[in-house]
């Protein structure tokens, strides 16, 4: 099919065609334009994704993509509206010069901002650097340097550029002009209004919200794909477990291996729907106000995927993220290759994700080297029953729960099963050995702050359920217990939930079977089948929390556990103060320690990292300090 049949009506004006010479490299804004009388040329326009604003295909005989535009005057989406050029290579597209952007026939065009109809085309004009600073300072200032701006802005700067650098040189300044050529475009949506155009249909603006929020989610991908560059590592540090971003997420692995020459694919670009768990609610917020500008939203503050909306005194949540994942491919793997010209390139909506699901499918050989990868499975195997963890100067507690219990519904947010096999769990907004960890250790955080953050103890004894008879009753809508045996158990791991009502810390008891919880334990001494006093290794009062949290540790960094931050092995112990590897902090480092910042002969440290305590990555005189007044704390 030829391209003039496309989904687009284009009007075409045909002048007489012009001889122009090109240059071996051109910058964005090139010289040569100047050049260029864009007048004697002929332009086709066609969205390539109608009715989408993003993308478009510029049938025309001008040797240089930077020496015209497009101005859309009324476009409710911008003020500046403009379509220019692409100056961007993509791995999935036939170019004729690829150093011109130039692919058969013509240009990639882009703008998102223009609504169709009307649009002029625009040229450059030579004004004088008084004349551009005016324009963009609004005082003539002959000192002035000025900048190049973007392809929206009224004015700009000839660049020259050095081949093989970053530096230029301002060779003279242009605005755009008007011409007398103007030509119409069918009607264009930006992808937010698609959305409610399409979606939106309802009588109601919660309604409407709803169904946009599913019509969204239907279409939109995680991601998409792209043509992969050559692995590489990232200089000396190794695998590692760092912090999620974002206040829901709890942690991640991190490879010291990245790509470099990715090469993005215009299949991609083109699908106007790929949001991730930012994106996406971003999106919903830009369509709550497009349906009325009366509601407001914020973001959620427990989780990054997530906005309330409201709107006339009623809040609602929405939120979430596209569907599937797109991959890096190797380039034997594409299957659509853009060669425009006299050959139809515009799609539909499905068309393009039909080719993204398609690239997203492909099987793929993992290419990372694995032979020293960080694994879960490594992690849990290391931590044991609880330890704290050093991240590179982040710390978290990690845990385990016994063969016997999971973690539970309750516990969700607190501990979770980040390693299938076998149950890893971390600390949010949680005290532990007097500290405060919400997801990562918050050194200098009072309990004032965080009056009813749950406790975990890590050496507790508790009572155990370990034979019960009962009945269920019917009347009571509860079991009645006529008999429990109860013994003792050390749990390393008790987390311990605030209780508002009762205005203590409960244990979150899971141990031994489903029905072992605190509910039950209540329930028996409430019963008479087991004494009151049994349920105080499960409660907690303020002045024994407020006891276990004064011991000062506050605003110390944990004294010991395990390193995972990808300069040391991982999981090497750690012992704050322990430079000589005797497994205790003592005279004997101090001593070690001096010699070494002295550069005594033969002088080597066991664990240097035990004794950078100012956390700099390097030891001076202040590391020793810090060591000796950690001595004389421990002594008094």
């Amino acid at each position: 099919m030829n391209i003039r049949k496309a989904i687009a009506a284009a009007v075409s004006l045909c002048l007489a065609a012009g001889t122009v010479c090109l240059p071996l490299t051109v910058s964005a804004a090139d010289p040569a334009c100047r050049e260029i009388d864009p007048l004697q040329y002929t332009y086709e326009i066609y969205p390539l994704l109608a009715p989408f604003n993003e993308y478009f295909f510029v049938r025309t005989d001008n040797p240089h993509p930077e020496s015209f535009r497009f101005s859309d005057k009324d476009s409710p989406y911008s003020e500046t509206s403009v379509i220019y050029n692409e100056d961007k290579l993509y791995a999935d597209v036939e170019y004729e010069n690829p150093e011109m952007y130039r692919v058969n026939g013509g240009y990639l065009f882009k703008s998102f901002t223009t609504n169709g109809g009307e649009v002029t085309l625009q040229i450059q004009q030579d004004i004088t650097r008084a004349e551009f600073n005016t324009e963009i300072y609004g005082t003539p200032d002959p000192e002035t340097t000025g900048y190049s701006p973007y392809h929206g802005m009224p004015v700009g700067s000839y660049d020259q550029h050095y081949e093989n650098s970053w530096a230029y040189s301002i060779v003279g300044y242009y605005k755009w002009v008007d011409s007398d050529l103007t030509f119409t475009l069918p009607p264009l949506v930006d992808d937010c209004d698609y959305l409610i155009q399409t979606y939106g249909t309802e009588a109601d603006f919660f309604s409407n919200m709803s169904a946009v929020q599913s019509g969204f989610s239907s279409v939109c991908l995680y991601s998409g794909s792209y043509i992969r560059g050559e692995v590489y590592r990232l200089g000396d540090r190794d695998w590692h477990l760092t912090p999620g971003y974002h206040v829901d997420q709890s942690f991640y692995i991190y490879s010291p291996f990245d790509r470099r020459d990715n090469q993005s694919l215009f299949a991609s670009a083109i699908y106007p729907y790929r949001y991730d768990s930012l994106g996406f609610p971003g999106m919903m917020g830009q369509v709550s106000k497009r349906l009325s500008d009366e509601s407001t939203y914020e973001w959620s503050s427990s989780s990054h995927a997530i906005i309330n909306v409201t709107y006339q005194g009623e809040t609602k949540t929405y939120g979430g993220q596209g569907n599937g994942e797109g991959q890096g491919l190797t380039a034997d793997k594409l299957t659509h290759t853009f060669t425009f010209g006299d050959r139809d390139e515009s799609l539909t909506l499905q068309d393009a994700r039909v080719l993204l699901d398609a690239y997203a499918a492909v099987e793929m050989e993992d290419d990372i080297p694995r032979e020293d990868e960080l694994t879960w499975a490594k992690i849990y195997d290391v931590v044991g029953d609880g330890a704290w963890v050093d991240m590179g100067g982040y710390y978290t507690y990690l845990y385990q729960k016994d063969d016997r219990a999971s973690f539970s519904s309750d516990e969700w947010g607190v501990g979770n099963q980040i390693y299938w096999g076998g149950s890893l769990g971390y600390c949010r907004d949680t005290w532990v050995d007097g500290r405060y960890i919400n997801k990562t250790f918050v050194k200098g955080a009072t309990l004032e702050e965080h009056p009813e953050s749950a406790v975990m103890l890590t050496q507790v004894t508790v009572p155990e359920i370990t034979d019960y008879e009962r009945k269920w009753d019917s009347a009571s809508g509860g079991y009645v217990y006529s008999s429990a045996q109860l013994g003792e158990t050390v749990q390393k791991n008790v987390l311990y939930r605030y209780d508002a009502e009762a205005q203590v810390w409960k244990a979150n008891v899971t141990w031994g079977g489903y029905d072992y919880n605190f509910a039950t334990f209540q329930t028996l001494a409430d019963q008479g089948v087991i004494a009151q006093s049994d349920l105080d290794p499960l409660i907690l009062t303020r002045e024994e929390v407020e006891a276990l949290i004064a011991g000062g540790n506050s605003a110390a960094d944990p004294d010991s556990g395990f390193i995972f931050d990808g300069y040391s092995p991982q999981g090497t112990p750690f012992l704050k103060g322990d430079c000589n590897s005797d497994s205790k902090c003592s005279v004997l480092d101090v001593i070690l320690l001096q010699k070494w910042l002295l550069a005594v002969p033969d002088t080597s440290l066991g664990n240097w990292r035990n004794v950078d305590l100012t956390g700099d990555r390097k030891l001076d005189v202040f590391d020793l300090g810090l060591l000796k007044s950690k001595l004389l704390s421990q002594k008094s």
